[in-house]
């Protein structure tokens, strides 16, 4: 595998851990908080989450706005459970596939459905960047709720 690909999903994995460690911090009725009108509830954030590594890995290969759309229609997550199993099999989906590029593939440019173009190694460094942007708005809300996590987000 690739170094900056393997360093690359150790940052990932590190969001992912942390994320799961807030999880099992949280009760089934936490999934409803909607800290604020009209954002989305600590649930839909998380079942967002669980979706990016494998939603964001369709997006660098030129899945398009209609596929996209297909793909998120598949997922109703209702409980936690359901949350921290699918990040894993998301995680592990991306793992699986990312280590597969070769040098060349890395470097390769990609373009999603929206216009943005990237090197698919700036689409890996993109997903690190979604799942903590997410990580860490979803520790911002929970403990803005009275919620006192203990989690270490970084190493």
């Amino acid at each position: 595998m690739n170094l900056y690909i393997k360093a690359a999903l150790h940052q990932l994995e590190v969001a992912v851990k942390s994320t799961i460690i807030i999880i099992n911090q949280l009760e089934e009725k936490d999934l409803g908080i909607r800290p604020i009108k009209d954002k989305r509830s600590i649930g839909e954030i998380l079942e967002h989450m669980s979706l990016i590594p494998q939603a964001d890995y369709l997006i660098l290969n030129g899945a398009s706005e209609e596929e996209m759309k297909d793909f998120y229609s598949q997922f109703t997550i209702q409980t936690l459970s359901e949350i921290k199993q699918n990040l894993l099999r998301a995680f592990e989906f991306l793992e699986v596939h990312v280590t597969e590029y070769r040098e060349e593939q890395m470097f390769e440019r990609a373009a999603s459905y929206w216009g943005a173009e990237y090197t698919r190694y700036e689409w890996i460094l993109e997903i690190v960047a979604h799942m903590y942007h997410h990580r860490g708005q979803l520790y911002t809300m929970l403990n803005y709720c009275g919620k006192n996590l203990e989690v270490k987000l970084f190493e």
